[in-house]
């Protein structure tokens, strides 16, 4: 790869920096080294000397200390232009460190070069030189309308934009209206800045009826075809509940093992339900004879009736600005069912822990949906299950909507609690 030529000196805080920059950069990389260069005289010297003349390109971590050495540096060459290229503030850890950083964040020498490659475009240097990169010429006042800065939201806001474009959170009011300059404009800023939250919707018993499908069924199915047993409700509800499912069955909840078999989900549910069955008196061959008739009648709509609003609360959000994911622990033609019920237009993706293998409340059932969605900042779970859908998604950083359809459930990890689906609306303006 042919590196990119600078004539101007680059100024980094430590070794690993400038190694990690000399990898697609042709140009004098200076280390001031840290805190060090306060009291470094001669290393003050030089870069005055060297950034009149020459110029400077200041590159440092974006946590608190990168931002002082930058200040710093700023102050002490002022008669030199000075190109600031901010890199994003990322979670991690240097490879080589026994430990991440005070703020967490990696630093320059963690970024990938693409990573850093494109934050050098962002300022304007590129293979061909440096370049004016300025698309608009916003004012102080503007950042007021928007709403980032003078305003009791402007601290939200101004994170809404950093994450979305890139860039740190801790620049100076002057600094970040000269690179919200350089990398957007404002009709885009009031885009970013009005980005509603995305919504991750639970499917049974948050979007349709709390009904006891399984349960209700297997006491129909062993009544009708084998009442000289006398199983009663409560026995089915034993042997069933917290069992035969693979959210039950599988440790820790993931079943990625049933993806690799042709309808691996069923064949495991199925296997399972004859054992249920079993344990209530039948024989193995009547167990076998009724298990059969439970997938058609669980993934049949009208034995999935919705709420009687939850088309007119998902429309509402939608004009509202909201978008809707679906995170749900279920089979995995739950989205033909979805389209069925006339579901799949408010739904921007469906999560379905029968085809990815993991099962709420589990992270990465979390962490796939939200990769789907972009990874948004601000999201909300809706859900009527305190562990899978409230305690799980806490976890994961998200704002807790519970559907307390029994009452009184609430805990400290629900953020709202509503008791039927049409209560989410006075939340979500």
């Amino acid at each position: 790869m042919e590196k990119i030529k600078i004539s101007q000196i680059i100024v980094v805080e430590g070794k690993y920096d400038a190694i990690k920059l000399d990898s697609f950069v042709d140009a004098l990389i200076i280390p001031v080294n840290g805190f060090s260069v306060f009291k470094d005289d001669e290393k003050k010297q030089l870069l005055r000397q060297l950034g009149e003349k020459n110029g400077i390109i200041l590159l440092t971590d974006s946590d608190s200390a990168g931002f002082k050495i930058r200040n710093y540096i700023q102050n002490i060459c002022r008669k030199a232009e000075i190109i600031n290229v901010y890199i994003p503030q990322i979670q991690g850890k240097e490879s080589r460190k026994a430990a991440p950083s005070k703020e967490g964040t990696l630093g320059v020498e963690g970024i990938n070069r693409e990573i850093l490659m494109q934050c050098f475009a962002q300022a304007g240097i590129t293979s061909e030189g440096v370049e004016d990169v300025h698309k608009s010429d916003m004012t102080y006042t503007d950042l007021f309308e928007l709403g980032l800065s003078g305003t009791s939201s402007a601290a939200a806001n101004r994170e809404k934009v950093c994450r979305a474009l890139g860039i740190p959170t801790k620049l100076s009011k002057k600094s970040f209206l000269e690179v919200l300059n350089r990398m957007t404009d404002k009709n885009q800023l009031e885009q970013i800045v009005n980005e509603k939250p995305a919504l991750f919707w639970d499917f049974h018993g948050t979007l349709t009826l709390h009904l006891h499908q399984w349960t209700d069924y297997a006491y129909e199915l062993v009544s009708t075809y084998y009442p000289q047993y006398n199983i009663t409700m409560e026995k089915i509800c034993e042997e069933l509940d917290g069992q035969c499912l693979p959210w039950y069955t599988y440790k820790d909840r993931d079943s990625r093992e049933l993806l690799e078999i042709e309808d691996g989900w069923w064949k495991s549910c199925n296997g399972e339900l004859v054992k249920m069955f079993m344990r209530c008196g039948l024989t193995q061959q009547e167990a076998e004879t009724v298990v059969p008739k439970v997938r058609p009648y669980l993934v049949a709509p009208e034995n999935n009736p919705l709420y009687a609003d939850t088309k007119m609360v998902l429309q509402t959000l939608c004009d509202r600005g909201y978008r809707h994911y679906l995170v749900s622990n279920n089979y995995p033609e739950l989205d033909v069912l979805m389209d069925q019920l006339g579901l799949t237009e408010y739904f921007e993706a469906q999560v379905i822990s029968g085809k990815i293998g993991f099962d709420k409340p589990r992270k990465e059932i979390f962490e796939y949906a939200l990769e789907l969605a972009g990874n948004p900042k601000e999201r909300y779970m809706i859900g009527d299950n305190l562990k899978d859908d409230i305690h799980g998604s806490k976890a994961c950083g998200f704002k807790t909507v519970f559907l307390d359809l029994r009452g009184n459930r609430a805990d400290e990890k629900c953020d709202y609690a509503i008791y039927e689906i049409g209560e989410i609306l006075d939340i979500l303006k």
